[in-house]
């Protein structure tokens, strides 16, 4: 139950755009190694120095080679998303994902 409401409030809070101090994180910013759209959400892994992750936010157009910024909202592990069939081992949600 716990993990369901935390989806529900992650994907709430993309939805929305919240733009309180609490939705505002840390800016990161990387090299594009994958990406796919799924739902109205756009999911990229990226490599920011010596980390990879992924990344999922508002739809925008990216492909693999941009450099990209987005602001960090929250973190989740094992993360299922239906529209693409798959499961995260961690993600970041982020407020958004601009192509620089």
């Amino acid at each position: 139950m716990k993990t369901k409401l935390i989806k529900i409030l992650a994907a709430a809070t993309l939805a929305l755009g919240v733009s309180s101090a609490w939705a505002q994180g840390v800016i990161h910013q990387g090299e594009v190694i994958d990406t796919m759209n799924g739902g109205g959400y756009t999911y990229v892994q990226v490599k920011e120095a010596d980390k990879t992750y992924w990344a999922a936010g508002p739809q925008v157009e990216v492909v693999k080679g941009d450099n990209v910024e987005m602001s960090e909202q929250m973190w989740m592990t094992d993360f299922k998303s239906s529209s693409l069939d798959r499961t995260f081992d961690e993600i970041m949600f982020v407020g958004h994902i601009i192509k620089k």
